[in-house]
């Protein structure tokens, strides 16, 4: 005879029966923690590729304005040693100049007395005061043309340098230039 087992039976099997853990992908933190990286996955890798085409523009535009200054630098150290050059070939020529014109000034000198001792039997006089205004006539054209050709040669240096205002408009306008220049395209 079988008996059939009462509910009682039935709760004090259960009851008894060893406790069964949870398998971990039937939770629902599995999933949740699932579905958080595959949604990570998914942006990580056009939001990274942005982050990266930004970040390689940006470093390209630095390159290049750091190029540029480079450029607008050397041009100005070149500038600068163009005008130290000009400045101590002045020198020069004014040094120049002025031995050109002693040496014209004595070889006049020479002539002059030259002429003189030939004709001071005849006109001793006239030819002193002849002298006197030959000399002052030859002092007066040198001086004339060593003002001329200093007044040429400054004008020529101070033309070629620039204020400080003037180089500072110039390399702002220059940056300005830059700017508005489009690149690549």
């Amino acid at each position: 005879m079988t008996v059939s087992p009462t509910m009682d039976d039935l709760v004090e099997s259960v009851a008894n029966m060893p406790e069964v853990e949870e398998v971990f992908y039937l939770s629902a933190e599995f999933w949740v923690s699932v579905t958080f990286v595959i949604v990570v996955g998914i942006l990580y890798s056009p939001l990274a590729k942005k982050a990266k085409e930004l970040l390689l523009k940006r470093i390209e535009r630095i390159k290049k304005e750091l190029s540029d200054a480079e450029n607008i630098k050397l041009e100005a150290q070149n500038l600068y040693a163009d005008t130290e050059r000009k400045l101590s070939n002045i020198d020069r020529e004014i040094e120049d100049i002025v031995a050109n014109k002693k040496y014209l000034i004595e070889e006049t000198k020479n002539k002059k007395i030259s002429e003189l001792n030939y004709a001071i039997q005849r006109k001793k006089a006239d030819l002193d005061a002849e002298i006197e205004q030959t000399s002052a006539q030859i002092e007066q054209e040198v001086k004339t043309l060593v003002c001329q050709k200093t007044i040429r040669l400054l004008h020529q240096i101070i033309s070629a340098k620039l204020t400080k205002k003037e180089y500072s408009t110039l390399i702002d306008n220059s940056i300005k230039n830059i700017k508005e220049m489009k690149i690549g395209g």
